[in-house]
């Protein structure tokens, strides 16, 4: 025991420091129990000047009587010098007795109690340490069952399993220690097959020394590995000609993953099946799971397959027997385990039967195992699931848009519907759907669009049979149609589709989908101007459970934003603060980030933090990958109509013209962005073409609309035609009375909003609500535009250039005097008193683009 071994177990050593009371050290053979109790008595710097006692462990059960008699004979023989009781009828006295005569505390390890038979060890324990002032006891064990012997005694530390098994850092200072240099990636995954066994980690750490460097590839070294505990297990369990009966009964239940009572009966077929789990246990073949009730067990992954291997060369059917847990776990709705299993049987048309059954319920939770499963069909078998097919294609990244099916797809929707009748209708559907997400993801939203309206049609022709038949499936599939439509701004379709993919989600699950429908829902009634019905979609959605895992955020994202928004056309800050702590909070945002972006511009509007809401929205968009900057992608205006908006928030008239300058025909919330930046740079007229040019039929931003109509009055007021500025200022509180969308008249000045109410003392609570609140005004009233002459422009881009005034003079052909003029005015009309500002101010002006 050198000081290497010390340092591996510091962590252990610092944790039984106390140089008196209790330590148990509990854990089956192999986890180095006895190892460390001896690490313990060299590191502590008390211990050499202490007496120790090491009492063996017995070679076999012993009762209690004779484990004390021995420990009094190592007593007597490691310490003669002590006076004792020359008889001793009674041994655990006269071991007490002993201890007691001694002016140095004792350090006492008793190794193995567990193979003492009898009661009242444990209130002797206590006895021992109560009457021996000083005493340290170290105890091991490996027989989880009589550890209520302990019940009575107070224990100073604690160390089982989970504590004694080499901690990734532990485990790279083993291979560390013995020269080899390895990537934790590749100790890690050692560790995690070994799940950490002190004396199966040194065997490995002994295989790779031995194991050339050129060699030590991560394949090589765990096939090396695999093949040594495969001898080494081998070595354990067929001692004899045959096996044990508790070798035959390892062998047979190493096909479980994970082992309870019941299912060790139900492989072994032995009725004994819970006393030998113990068995299994106490030799370090089992690991009991921490904290599980009822008890559960598992083996370290790669003991399991060493065993299952030497089983099948003797004649067992291990292929057989994880069928047969497939089947159990499938019979206990335990559909991740069923594939587990099949997928280690190799049952390949099993595998096939439980995911294209039950799909969308591996995607809550297990999609890693989804995908695992799909990379592992040979192609034969995915040769029958034409869905499947595409799905691991896309899965890895090789299905090209054009080589997907429904191209074929007919436009009539009676013969769509005729589909849905057909003995292919759920294969059609899924592989459909799979083209859906490959459009998508490709940018190719307007087509993804279109092949989910067909694929609603067919849906629509499905029996009341085929639906239940089809149970989770459909559901799921109409949440990916939905969100397609949404992603286009086809806010009426989505709708449509998501009501249904969320009643269907109720009656049929998966529990993520009504969740995610409800959730969209809200955020698409947001956007259609429903404040009511975006709210009781809200309330819907807080019924269900919080989704976990990968689809987590996509089913949560869809709330989150509607929640920003409703808050804030409500004028709720407080709300809309909370609410956007919570979308902050999710991560990632998946299809909908440009919503998340927008809602996120809007809040920085709001509360008037113009530049940190521009570095945000630089920010998501630096962090997302494209294709959402795609035609016919509404979170390309989206992302555009904000931009255009922080900017003019900031006063940056000419960087938000020149933003809206690369639309040569703007989608409605773009194109209001663009007549604000008119209106507030001192153009009304050209604002006003604007919003006339909008066209407005299959656009339901309802706030978009009420914008529109609040630029139009302020731009009619300041040419002076109060007519027209009244009838769209009426026209602007009907659309807020409809849509509830208040803060929208924080886009105009509060001034005007006084002027036009006063000329038309009807106009309603809202607008009186909105006076009486402190909701600040998003944009300056007016922003300057810059005009330079061509000479003055000249001028900025050598200042830019750095050049110095005389060489300036010198290029432009000028006088100092001259330049000097050129100089005063251009820093006049930036509002600058330096070359430096100068320079800044027109970077933020675009007037050096």
């Amino acid at each position: 025991m050198g000081t290497t071994s010390t340092t591996l177990r510091a962590r252990l050593i610092e944790r039984m420091q106390a140089p008196a009371g209790l330590t148990v050290l509990d854990a089956p053979q192999g986890f180095g129990k006895t190892e460390l109790a001896g690490l313990w008595l060299s590191a502590m710097g008390p211990v050499p000047t202490r007496p120790v006692v090491w009492v063996p462990a017995p070679t076999e059960r012993m009762d209690r009587i004779d484990y004390w008699n021995n420990a009094l004979a190592v007593i007597q023989d490691s310490c003669v010098a002590l006076s004792g009781p020359a008889e001793h009828e009674d041994p655990e006295r006269a071991v007490r007795e002993y201890l007691l005569s001694s002016s140095i505390p004792f350090v006492v390890v008793f190794n193995r109690i567990d193979l003492v038979d009898g009661v009242g060890l444990g209130i002797q324990l206590a006895s021992l340490l109560a009457e021996v002032s000083g005493l340290k006891v170290i105890v091991t064990l490996q027989d989880r069952s009589i550890s209520d012997i302990f019940d009575c005694v107070a224990i100073d530390e604690y160390l089982s399993v989970d504590d004694l098994r080499y901690t990734l850092e532990e485990s790279v200072a083993l291979f560390s220690s013995a020269g080899i240099a390895l990537s934790s990636n590749i100790v890690h995954s050692i560790c995690e097959q070994l799940a950490g066994v002190p004396a199966l980690m040194k065997l490995a750490s002994n295989v790779v020394n031995a194991l050339p460097v050129r060699l030590r590839s991560h394949e090589k070294i765990q096939q090396r590995i695999d093949q040594a505990l495969y001898v080494y297990m081998k070595r354990q369990t067929l001692r004899e000609s045959k096996p044990t009966e508790l070798s035959n009964f390892a062998l047979t239940l190493s096909v479980a993953r994970t082992v309870t009572p019941e299912i060790a009966r139900l492989v072994t077929g032995n009725d004994d099946a819970a006393t030998l789990v113990g068995r299994l246990e106490s030799v370090g073949l089992l690991f009991r799971m921490a904290d599980e009730s009822p008890a559960r067990w598992y083996f370290a992954p790669a003991v399991r397959e060493a065993l299952m291997r030497i089983g099948d060369d003797i004649g067992g059917d291990s292929p057989a027997r994880l069928v047969q847990l497939s089947e159990h776990c499938l019979e206990s709705a335990d559909i991740a385990g069923a594939v587990r299993y099949a997928l280690d049987a190799q049952a390949w048309s099993t595998v096939a039967e439980i995911l294209d059954r039950y799909w969308a319920d591996l995607l809550v939770d297990h999609g890693r195992l989804a995908r695992k499963a799909l990379w592992s069909m040979p192609d034969h078998i995915m040769s029958l699931y034409p869905a499947m097919q595409i799905g691991r294609d896309l899965l890895e990244r090789r299905l090209r848009t054009q080589s997907t099916g429904n191209n074929t797809l007919p436009s009539d929707v009676s013969k769509l519907r005729a589909l849905g009748g057909g003995a292919d209708a759920l294969a059609l559907l899924n592989s459909g759907t799979v083209q859906i997400v490959i459009l998508r993801a490709s940018g190719e939203y307007l087509r993804s669009a279109g092949i989910a309206r067909k694929l609603s049609h067919v849906a629509a022709g499905l029996s009341g049979e085929q639906k239940k038949d089809f149970g989770v499936q459909l559901p799921a599939l109409q949440l990916i149609w939905g969100v397609s439509h949404q992603l286009v701004g086809n806010f009426d379709e989505a709708q449509d589709v998501l009501s249904i993919a969320y009643r269907g989600g109720l009656e049929y699950g998966p529990c993520f989908v009504a969740r995610h429908a409800a959730g969209n829902s809200a955020l698409n009634e947001t956007l259609r101007g429903n404040f009511s019905e975006a709210s009781r979609w809200l309330d819907e959605e807080s019924t269900h459970p919080n989704v976990r895992g990968w689809l987590g955020p996509p089913s949560h994202i869809g709330a989150a934003i509607a929640r920003v928004w409703v808050a804030l056309d409500a004028l709720d800050f407080r709300g809309a603060a909370s609410a956007i702590e919570i979308l902050d909070s999710i991560s990632p945002a998946g299809d909908l980030w440009a919503f998340a972006a927008y809602a996120r511009a809007r809040w920085a509007l709001a509360t008037r933090d113009d530049f940190g809401g521009l570095v945000t929205l630089q920010r998501a968009v630096a962090t997302n990958e494209p294709p959402v900057i795609c035609p016919g992608s509404i979170g390309t205006a989206m992302l555009a109509a904000a931009r255009v908006d922080l900017l003019l928030a900031a006063g940056e008239g000419e960087k938000a013209l020149d933003e809206v300058s690369a639309f040569d025909s703007p989608p409605p919330i773009v194109a209001i962005s663009a007549a604000r930046a008119q209106l507030l740079t001192g153009n009304p007229e050209q604002a006003l073409r604007v919003c006339s040019e909008i066209d407005w039929s299959e656009n339901h931003f309802a706030r978009v609309r009420v914008e529109a109509h609040l630029i139009e009055a302020m731009a009619h007021q300041s040419v002076g035609r109060q007519p027209e500025a009244s009838a769209s200022w009426a026209s602007a509180r009907a659309s807020i009375a409809a849509s509830g969308a208040l803060s929208a008249l924080a886009t105009v000045p509060r001034d005007l909003i006084t002027q036009l109410d006063a000329q038309d003392p009807d106009g309603g609570v809202l607008v009186a609500e909105f006076l009486d609140s402190e909701v600040a005004e998003i944009y300056p009233s007016a922003i300057e535009r810059v005009t330079l002459t061509s000479r003055e422009a000249d001028v900025l881009r050598e200042l830019a250039d750095n050049l110095s005034r005389a060489d300036i003079a010198q290029k432009l052909f000028v006088s100092p005097n001259t330049l000097k003029s050129h100089i005063r005015s251009l820093y006049q009309k930036l509002g600058v008193h330096s070359r430096d500002e100068a320079i800044a101010a027109a970077h933020r002006l675009s007037l050096l683009s």
